[in-house]
Parts: structure tokens; C-alpha cells; sequence
């Protein structure tokens, strides 16, 4: 079932929702009940703050679970609210489906708590929670951030006259043009997947480096039919075009072989080259979200922007312990031991803009320097756009753009205004 027939199955007016918790199960009072990302990486880190908090008896105790998931975290935590079983904090929510919560009126907003300029001022949030923020309301914080970069294999930029990766369209073109054997080879992985959520990872990012950062959709309207849109969709069109690129590249691990010299990357990939592809790893050299000028892509002004996997902590409105459970959560993301941990033991960025500055992180990241690349971005890179419809909005990203773009069905002007078209008749439909 999809999460929004699940979505419409619960909440069945509002109502449903709203009432079937206090019927299901008396909230309690004198514990506070968090569930967490189901990896064995964020378990460990809970297990150790959880422990950390009750032993210090500064609040109430904490009991946590991994978050009970047969399919997708978000049904299950739908599911959760229409049986009235969900905790009172929860993880692993990324920014469109927070917003969804929001709409069902099922989340605290957070920006309205005692305490919370303080935390955001304290863990150095200023930069970043803007992109969490709709109507002056917060209703998840982002625990981590994850920017896209692209991973370039260093030996064969090198063999083919690259000293450094690539970091305007032009340079990509041009080591393309050495590099790639049409049906054999590829200068770049262009496009993530099929899936809805791989837009994030191929047409978004590069939209949010050439347009700065700037929204791709507000409210009921999309706006990437731009500029910046159009130099996006002109690139992804011309690495298709010129055989410089494949729509897919399911069957291995592209960079291993080198099928592809490029591709885009998130954090998480480090731990898995490292245990997996070690040899490979070394080789590597991680560069910007490209750009379509050098004085776009690095301007001076601060690194490119791009798009952001990030995943945040809300507090359900039915809890009965939100105060309680904010001074927790406060804690933990306040506490700069705890950031430190958080990040040895997952490679993932807290969502704060000193990481390259504060002492605390130094030894870190001179030791991991691939993921300090990572953390350059933090501050610059993007959420997903605050929409309780990201997944129509990307699935018509998918079938109007980025499938036509592939094929060649229509030039990207045209795919542009047709995705863009068809995603603000869906979201005024939706009104």
C-alpha cells in the first residue's frame, strides 16, 4: 500500500486519528518512550545516550526501541498512529513527511517550546534549520545532514589530463569526451534509479548547486522551470545525448569497474567502499555538486550548494510528557561529547555549521578526511522541499523530466514545462 492510501486509510477525516490513541492505550507519564532508526549504527549511538541520561537522573528515564519496521519507517509510524502505539519522540523522519505529520496535526511544533532558540544557538543550527521551517514552525529537527557529492575516481581523472575533479559542466564534458566509450564506458552516473526517491540524488542535487540553493517548489507551485532548472535538465540531456552516460547501471558497482568515472555519493557510501571495496576507496577523490560556471560552482562565497539526505526527531502530539521529552532531546544534540559519538559511530554530519571549526571534531575529521569533505557542506547543502506530496511531486519528476531526458523524448524546455505543469495541477487538486 502506499503511504498516502495509508496516509487517507488513517486519518479518514481527521478524526481517526485524533482518536483512536487515548482508546487504544492510556499514555504515560512517568517514562519517556522514543523509537530510532532501524541500523545496527544509530541503535548503538542511542544505547549509549539513553544510558548516558538515565544514569545522570537529570529527567525522566528514557526507554528506546528501533522503530518496528515491516515495510517503510514512514507506514510504519502511520500505522503506529492510527493504532494509538507510537512513542513520544521519534527518528529517522525526513522533511517531507514531517511536514505530512504536521498536516495531520499529529506533531508538536517544536519552535514553540521553551528552550529551543537556546539549542539552536547552542549546537550552531542557525544555518540549517531554515530549511525545516514552514510558516515559522519547526515540526522535526534535523539530527543529521548527509550532502550529495560526486565521487570521481582520481586514477582515471589523472590518465586522461584531470588533476582534480571536475567542477563545472564544461570539465565534465570535456574528460567525457576522453574517457567515454559509448556501450563501454561512461565519464559519469547521471541518473540515481527509477525510484521516486532517486531524484534527490541526481536532477535535485544538481539544481540546488546551480540555483544556489533556491527552493524548488513553494507551497502549491513548482518553481524549478528556471534557469537554474533549464542548465540542470541541459546537462543531464547532453551526458544522454552524446553517449557519455547510461540510464542504468543496476548490474555492479559502476566506480569499481570503472563503468562510470563519476557518480553522486552520500557519506554512507565511505563505511561501505571501506568494507567493501577498499582498494577502490583509495582511489577516490570527492568533488562538488557540479555547475554550469566555475564562478557558480565556486564562487568564494562558500561551498556549492546541493541537496541534503537528512533525517530529524519529532515529538507526537499525543505524548504526555513533551516537555520532558524536548529537555531529552535538547540534551542530546546539545551535548558536544555526544555529537562527537554520534558521528564515530555512524560517518553522518550533526546538523551544525561548526564541525570544521570546533575543536571537539578536529582530530576526527583530519582522520577521516573523505568525510570532511562531507561536513564542508553541511551548511550549504538543502532538505527536500516541505511538501506532504514529495513522493507525487518526484514521481511526476520522474515520468515528465528526468525518463524523457533518458530517452530523448523531448528537449529539456519541454520536459521542464510539462513536469513542472503537472505537478502544480496535482497540488492544486490536492487543495
Amino acid at each position: 500500500m502506499e503511504r498516502r492510501d495509508l496516509l487517507r486509510l488513517g486519518v479518514g477525516g481527521a478524526a481517526l486519528l485524533a482518536g483512536c490513541a487515548p482508546q487504544s492505550r492510556e499514555r504515560r507519564s512517568d517514562v519517556i518512550r522514543l523509537w530510532v532508526a532501524p541500523n545496527d549504527a544509530e541503535e548503538g549511538f542511542w544505547k549509549v545516550a539513553v544510558a548516558r541520561w538515565n544514569a545522570l537522573r537529570r529527567g525522566l528515564p528514557v526507554t528506546f526501541t528501533t522503530i518496528p519496521t515491516a515495510g517503510s519507517s514512514e507506514d510504519t509510524v502511520l500505522s503506529a498512529l492510527v493504532a494509538g502505539t507510537e512513542p513520544d519522540l521519534c527518528t529517522n523522519i525526513f522533511s517531507g513527511f514531517a511536514v505530512q505529520l504536521a498536516a495531520l496535526k499529529q506533531v508538536v511544533d517544536l519552535a514553540a517550546l521553551p528552550g529551543f532558540a537556546e539549542l539552536v544557538a547552542r549546537r550552531r543550527m542557525e544555518a540549517i534549520v531554515p530549511g525545516w521551517t514552514q510558516g515559522g514552525r519547526v515540526c522535526a529537527l534535523p539530527i543529521y545532514s548527509s550532502p550529495t557529492l560526486i565521487w570521481w575516481r582520481a586514477d582515471l581523472l589523472e590518465a586522461n589530463g584531470l588533476s582534480h575533479p571536475p567542477r563545472t559542466y564544461d570539465e565534465v564534458y570535456q574528460f567525457s569526451a576522453r574517457y567515454g566509450r559509448p556501450g563501454r564506458r561512461y565519464g559519469m552516473q547521471v541518473v540515481a534509479g527509477r525510484d521516486w526517491r532517486d531524484r534527490w540524488f541526481d536532477f535535485i542535487s544538481f539544481y540546488y548547486a546551480v540555483s544556489g540553493g533556491l527552493p524548488y517548489l513553494d507551497g502549491a507551485h513548482a518553481l524549478y522551470d528556471n534557469r537554474a532548472g533549464l542548465e540542470a535538465a541541459t546537462f543531464m540531456d547532453r551526458m544522454f545525448r552524446r553517449g557519455w552516460t547510461a540510464p542504468d547501471f543496476d548490474a555492479e558497482e559502476p566506480l569499481v569497474s570503472g563503468l562510470a568515472a563519476g557518480a553522486v555519493r552520500g557519506p554512507w557510501d565511505v563505511e561501505r567502499f571501506a568494507r567493501i571495496y577498499p582498494q577502490t576507496l583509495a582511489r577516490i577523490a570527492v568533488g562538488p555538486m557540479i555547475a554550469r560556471e566555475a564562478a557558480t560552482a565556486n564562487s568564494g562565497g562558500g561551498p556549492t550548494s546541493t541537496f541534503s539526505d537528512s533525517k530529524g526527531v519529532v515529538i507526537f502530539r499525543s505524548s504526555r510528557v513533551t516537555r520532558q521529552a524536548f529537555d531529552f532531546l535538547a540534551w542530546v544534540l546539545g551535548d558536544e561529547a555526544l555529537n562527537l559519538l554520534w558521528l564515530r559511530r555512524t560517518g553522518l554530519s550533526p546538523a551544525r555549521s561548526d564541525l570544521l571549526t570546533n575543536p571537539r571534531f578536529a582530530e576526527y575529521y583530519r582522520t577521516n578526511p573523505l568525510v570532511r569533505t562531507y561536513a564542508e557542506h553541511v551548511a550549504s547543502a538543502r532538505p527536500p522541499a516541505l511538501s506532504e506530496y514529495t513522493i507525487d511531486i518526484q514521481k511526476i519528476m520522474s515520468s515528465r523530466l528526468v525518463e524523457p531526458l533518458m530517452t530523448g523524448q523531448a528537449t529539456p524546455a519541454d520536459a521542464l514545462a510539462r513536469a513542472v505543469g503537472d505537478t502544480d495541477r496535482m497540488l492544486a487538486a490536492q487543495a
